[in-house]
């Protein structure tokens, strides 16, 4: 059997001895020392491994912990923009009613406010979920805020076509007066036959202020037969007369604002007292001017 010889020379002088192995033994020995490495080497290995797990995992839950803060900070302000919608939302309905819109359709909004939750997974992480259902309820009102702005814009243009017609629509009285006579059959009280009589009289002092009730421009301005000195003003969908004046105020072809002072109370052309006789008329077809005469709507 072999054998393996080792010399052990101390540092300093003294005695060199000399140690015997048999080749068996210095293999077993050898393996030890190899063993001993390798499971030393493993168990640092290891113990890195887990260290850097464990600070991954405090890494992550760190991170998730932020995270879960700023989804808590756009939750709130999710919340807070959901307020803000719905008062944006009955603000619009109110509008909408104003300028004789329909309603928006319940199903136009099924996307907005208070829309269907997002099922619910087990296995999805809580942050990831709570995630999802914040971007859902984003979208969702993006969608109905996008639905009320059209909405709202619907209103605008219908507002804005109409506007032109409210501004020339008779409504107002056209003096301060009492009516002593009005629209229909009556005995003509010159010749004491019936005729229809296509206006209103309202009786007032001489000089009072007469007003045109409506935007629009002034089509005559001068005596007409038996009206007298007389106005008729043009308002696009109507037309308004102002005969028996004592002066008139304005030119034909001058533009006027409801509430202008057009002329004064009189008593010129055929007229049996000091009034004002005023007409309505619809593509030149009278029409009873109380139904143009809003009541308290009288200019001072």
């Amino acid at each position: 059997m072999n054998k393996y010889n080792f010399q052990i020379i101390p540092p300093h002088s003294g005695k060199i001895r000399q140690v015997s192995v048999h080749s068996s033994k210095l293999k077993w020995v050898l393996g030890l020392i190899i063993a001993f490495i390798a499971i030393n080497v493993i168990g640092l290995g290891a113990n890195i491994f887990l260290t850097a797990q464990r600070g991954s995992a405090v890494a992550t839950d760190k991170e998730n912990l932020d995270l879960s803060r700023r989804l808590d900070q756009t939750t709130a302000l999710v919340d807070s923009f959901e307020q803000m919608l719905t008062l944006y939302s009955e603000s619009a309905h109110e509008i909408r009613e104003y300028v004789d819109l329909p309603d928006i359709p319940d199903n136009k909004l099924a996307y907005g406010i208070g829309g269907p939750q997002l099922p619910y997974d087990p296995n999805e992480p809580l942050i990831l979920a709570r995630t999802r259902d914040v971007n859902h309820r984003l979208d969702s009102l993006i969608l109905a805020a996008q639905t009320e702005q059209t909405a709202l814009e619907e209103a605008r243009e219908s507002f804005e076509k109409n506007k032109k017609r409210f501004a020339h629509t008779p409504s107002i009285w056209p003096m301060r007066g009492y009516i002593s006579s009005g629209f229909g059959k009556r005995l003509d009280p010159f010749t004491g036959i019936w005729k229809f009589h296509e206006g209103i009289d309202i009786c007032a002092r001489k000089g009072t202020p007469v007003y045109a009730t409506a935007d629009g421009r002034v089509k005559f301005s001068g005596w007409y037969h038996g009206y007298g000195k007389t106005v008729k003003v043009d308002h696009i969908y109507f037309e308004t007369r102002y005969g028996h004046l004592d002066e008139i105020r304005v030119k034909a072809g001058q533009r006027v604002k409801r509430g202008d002072i057009i002329g004064t109370c009189g008593r010129t052309g055929y007229a049996t007292g000091i009034h004002l006789h005023y007409e309505v008329r619809i593509s030149g077809k009278a029409v009873d001017p109380k139904q143009y005469l809003y009541p308290d709507v009288v200019l001072d």
